[in-house]
């Protein structure tokens, strides 16, 4: 299942990903923090809670590796997508 939507600006897509290894509220800052401060990505915010964080992100400016890339750096896995929940009707497909 997809987990892609439309963000705010034209081309920005916005996707929710699982994390591993964030353990307390320093890392969920740490990893809101760095994300955020990637060109292209327009937010990010980290939940502890559902060891998540939901980016908003410009793919033209930078790709998901390279966030992931980032992540991996820090200590931490992005692991999956989770769906969000915006999708086609009748369909567990995300609007792409």
């Amino acid at each position: 299942m997809c987990s892609t939507t439309l963000g705010t600006e034209q081309n920005d897509m916005k996707e929710k990903y699982l994390i591993e290894g964030m353990s307390c509220a320093g890392c969920e800052r740490s990893v809101q923090k760095t994300i955020s401060n990637l060109p292209g990505v327009q937010s990010a915010k980290a939940d502890l809670s559902s060891s998540s964080v939901e980016i908003e992100f410009d793919p033209a400016k930078v790709g998901i590796e390279h966030i992931k890339t980032t992540v991996g750096i820090l200590g931490y896995k992005i692991v999956g997508e989770l769906p969000t929940h915006r999708q086609r009707p009748g369909s567990d497909e995300g609007i792409s």
